[in-house]
């Protein structure tokens, strides 16, 4: 039997599909339907969950089978018995010989079957209530389950099918429940400003078919919706100079592209009249305007009553409201014997889907999470509508969730969620430097790291926006974590850290052209950055004697830059790059020769640094230098930048990074300081 995947609409739109006994009893073999769920130990296992990591701590019912059985059962139909079989994995055995195989087959096994409680946070719905199975005490899967909202079981299981008509008032209503829930009981979620004045443009939706571009002037106060979605294209009707006047007047909708007309039908839907653009609240013709509307993001978003993520679009043309396809994951319907009366039956549907990844993992794949400005837009705004490729979701700063109780496992893996921890209001008091604990600044420090990783896997259209699509999160950052003057995406004050980013593995291009920013600053590069890890015993190695850098605008202290430099003192090493990695000549414990000129003790061959990494695919010297930033007692290693010379004999840039150079403290108690400038 292949898996029953929900189908479309609106599960409010869904009648009931069972109610008798002999429907429910189709699901499943004798077997199932006389054990598990059968009434009694149906209600027993049901009514008395747990918190699922031992089946022997909980109420749950057991049974025993072989694989031969289950198997067999699966193939006439069985769901419970597909569930089981479907949930082995299929290299656990695969080395098994055909005896050993037949015996793990046809052995008994015991089948223990609980139910685990859903997860709150608050009063509100986080995670789904669970099924778990063990087999001989080996965990075989923990999935969450859900049913329809007219279902016979509706009153006792309480996640419901994924929303997937997004063009749709009752959505639209649903998902406004979860903005009204956050501004009421999130006191941590920033509000907006009973003050809070409109942007300079807004589009106003009070005619939807009708849209106009109202100006503002920043001085008229009022509630307002902010677009956050990717271009992908030209939009050649966009605010420019020549068309300001006539769009004040109205604007042709059928000019529009697609992603645009959704978003103003969503806001009208949504009760609101005003909606922010860039395309069309910036005049985009004009360099002055967008640097001044720009710089205002930060309280656009923030200020916003909430964000419409198109995240499903890839252009502006795509659209976000048309309707989601079923989930990819296998789900299975079972029987469940209700609570009211002895012959009735509700569906149950278990969702394959063991770490409750499924939406995570298609949230962080669509095109949004691809565009650098997107990234920005979501960290500023305090409440969200994310419209993803298969449902609709609500972000805060507290929680993240599917519309409509479309709760499904909850989970904690680095690697299926956005990874970065976002709760800094606009007002919050600065944090105090000199009384900061280790733990606020490791906090802030991962913070940080998070959020450059996954700015710089995605893509700007525009090489200058580098630094400038991230101005506003460093400006937020800066009020909050009190790290220092901003260095082109590094922080003063944590400056031996920030500068020993690396390129993830395999992932160099070539460096821009045109200049972006300094070659020891991450934004010269192109690629995913990953920052060294925190470690609590460093001894810096170097002194900053100076530093400047050169902005493009006053209005934008956080954006691009034309220039800068670092003055430093710090021992230098020669190094080569060969065709297989970086080779670097070990200090030697001889304080009167100078290492850094060449003419010191070092070894004739090199040492291979395993853990060194280029920064671009760029001509580079095979003779370059280690420029030494730390070194770690408890591990005895040297962490530092591979540089070459730039201009005149004190000027070096950057071309990569190493770290994990095994050295002992008597090696580098000698090694002399060298005053060089880096650009």
């Amino acid at each position: 039997m292949e898996p029953d995947n929900a189908v479309g609409g609106n599960s409010s739109r869904r009648e009931a599909i069972m109610e008798t006994a002999d429907t429910a009893r189709s699901l499943v073999c004798d077997t199932c339907w006389n054990g598990l769920f059968s009434r009694e130990a149906f209600r027993d296992t049901w009514e008395n969950p747990g918190v699922l990591l031992d089946a022997k701590k909980i109420r749950s019912f057991s049974y025993t089978s072989t694989w031969n059985r289950i198997d067999v059962s699966s193939q006439a139909g069985c769901n419970w018995c597909l569930l089981l079989l479907g949930s082995v994995d299929p290299t656990r055995h695969s080395h098994y010989s055909e005896d050993e195989d037949s015996f793990f087959r046809t052995v008994n096994r015991t089948i223990r079957v609980a139910f685990g409680l859903p997860t709150y946070f608050k009063t509100a719905l986080m995670g789904a209530q669970l099924v778990g199975a063990w087999v001989d005490d080996y965990e075989l899967f923990s999935y969450p389950l859900y049913t329809l909202l007219n279902d016979p079981c509706a009153d006792e299981v309480l996640a419901r099918e994924r929303i997937r008509q997004m063009k749709s008032a009752e959505t639209c209503r649903l998902a406004l429940d979860y903005v009204s829930y956050c501004l009421k009981h999130h006191s941590y979620c920033p509000k907006p400003s009973h003050n809070r004045m409109l942007p300079t443009r807004v589009i106003d939706c009070a005619k939807p078919e009708h849209p106009r571009l109202y100006i503002t002037g920043g001085t008229v106060r009022g509630s307002y919706v902010a677009l956050s979605y990717v271009w992908g294209e030209d939009q050649p009707n966009k605010t420019k100079k020549h068309n300001i006047d006539a769009y004040t007047r109205g604007i042709d909708i059928s000019l529009l592209p697609q992603t645009t007309r959704d978003a103003i039908w969503a806001t009208h839907a949504s009760e609101e009249t005003y909606l922010w653009i860039d395309a069309l609240c910036i005049i985009q013709d004009c360099k002055e305007d967008k640097r001044r509307e720009i710089a205002k993001i930060p309280r656009i978003f923030a200020d916003a009553s909430f964000t419409i993520i198109a995240a499903r679009s890839s252009k502006a043309s795509g659209g976000f409201l048309h309707d989601c396809q079923p989930p990819f994951v296998p789900i299975r319907r079972l029987p469940f014997p209700c609570k009211n009366g002895p012959g009735r039956f509700g569906t149950l549907y278990v969702e394959q889907d063991a770490l409750g990844k499924y939406d995570d993992d298609c949230d962080v794949k669509d095109p949004v999470h691809k565009r650098a400005w997107c990234l920005e837009e979501r960290l500023l705004s305090a409440r969200a509508l994310i419209y993803t490729s298969n449902t609709l979701r609500f972000h805060c700063q507290l929680i993240r969730v599917n519309v409509g109780n479309a709760v499904r496992g909850t989970h904690d893996l680095a690697d299926h969620r956005l990874s970065i921890e976002w709760m800094p209001g606009l007002d919050d008091e600065p944090f105090d430097p000199n009384a900061e604990s280790v733990f606020d600044y490791n906090k802030s420090t991962s913070l940080w790291d998070n959020i450059v990783f996954n700015y710089t896997g995605r893509t700007v259209t525009q090489v200058d926006d580098k630094l400038v699509a991230l101005a506003g999160v460093a400006s937020r950052f800066s009020v909050r974590w009190k790290k220092g003057e901003y260095l082109a995406g590094l922080w003063l004050d944590n400056l031996h850290h920030d500068l020993l980013w690396h390129m993830a593995v395999d992932t160099q291009l070539p460096r821009p052209e045109a200049y972006r920013a300094p070659s020891w600053s991450w934004a010269s590069t192109e690629g995913p950055v990953v920052a060294a890890k925190l470690h609590p015993h460093e001894t810096p190695l170097y002194e900053l004697k100076d530093h400047r850098m050169t902005q493009i605008s006053d209005i934008l202290p956080f954006g691009g830059v034309t220039a800068g430099y670092l003055a430093i003192s710090a021992p230098l090493l020669k190094a080569t790059w060969r065709d297989d990695g970086l080779y670097a000549y070990l200090p030697q414990a001889d304080s009167s020769s100078s290492l850094a000129s060449g003419t010191g003790n070092q070894s004739e061959t090199g040492s291979k640094l395993y853990h060194a990494w280029q920064d671009a695919i760029e001509p580079c010297s095979a003779d370059v230098w280690l420029l030494l930033i730390c070194w770690r007692a408890k591990s005895n290693e040297l962490l530092g930048l591979v540089v070459v010379p730039a201009e005149g004999q004190t000027k070096y840039r950057r071309v990569g990074c190493f770290q994990h150079f095994l050295v002992s403290k008597d090696n580098i108690q000698g090694l002399n300081q060298q005053d060089i400038t880096l650009i």
